[in-house]
């Protein structure tokens, strides 16, 4: 398919863009992005590689610069730079997020993971996981030895994170939502708590799409396994 092989080629231009560029010049904070975030030059780089390689299938809504209409019955959603506080700091969990999608419908999606070169694809055929630098792939297998789940934004969670600690469920909050969703097989729970943004999640519920989940306006709340989803799901 010539959609991911672009997707593909955008992310291994990103990738040698981190690895050639000044780590500061990459972190100047230039604007305030459609999203409301604070867009640093990276952001804005690996959003202008992203629209020259995929401007040419579809609508592109982008966290950056918003919607840009191509007369197409297609659109992306993309995240150029999904946690770029994290790349701004060196650690090592941030990427790049695409969804495709015809009429509200997914056709495909792509998460890579930039700092260990992991990419995860969706499309008719399932859900497939390899290397950005390879490009072998392989089906995933659901983890069973997981003891930790994943928390989005708990640093400003409401009521969630307080409830969490009253039955004693162990998290993590690394920062990079579209990331994490993308590796909520591996994990016993995905949660955010805050407002939904499709930059955000729309590339990661194609690959959730097959457990169990609940949404509400300010929750998403993902997770593998069927007695998690319920013990949890109660105290939303």
């Amino acid at each position: 398919m010539k959609f991911k092989k672009a997707v593909i080629g955008a992310n291994k231009d990103i990738l040698e863009l981190i690895k050639t560029k000044s780590h500061d010049t990459l972190c100047e904070k230039i604007s305030i992005g459609h999203g409301g975030d604070v867009s640093m030059r990276v952001d804005l780089l690996a959003e202008e590689i992203f629209v020259k390689y995929l401007s040419k299938y579809g609508n592109i809504y982008s966290e950056e610069c918003g919607y840009i209409d191509n007369k197409s019955e297609f659109d992306l959603i993309i995240d150029p730079i999904d946690g770029s506080s994290n790349f701004a700091s060196n650690l090592p969990y941030f990427g790049t997020s695409v969804a495709l999608k015809k009429q509200d419908k997914h056709i495909c999606s792509v998460i890579t993971n930039l700092a260990n070169q992991d990419i995860f694809i969706k499309d008719a055929r399932g859900l497939l996981k390899g290397k950005l630098d390879s490009l072998i792939f392989k089906k995933i297998d659901i983890n069973a030895n997981s003891c930790v789940g994943i928390f989005e934004r708990a640093y400003c969670s409401q009521n969630i994170a307080e409830k969490l600690k009253m039955i004693k469920i162990k998290y993590r909050s690394p920062g990079a939502f579209a990331l994490s969703l993308a590796y909520a097989r591996d994990v016993d729970f995905v949660i955010y708590e805050g407002i939904l943004r499709a930059f955000d999640i729309e590339a990661g519920l194609h690959m959730c799409e097959d457990l169990n989940l609940y949404e509400s306006s300010q929750i998403l709340f993902i997770s593998k396994d069927k007695e998690t989803f319920d013990k949890i799901s109660k105290l939303f």
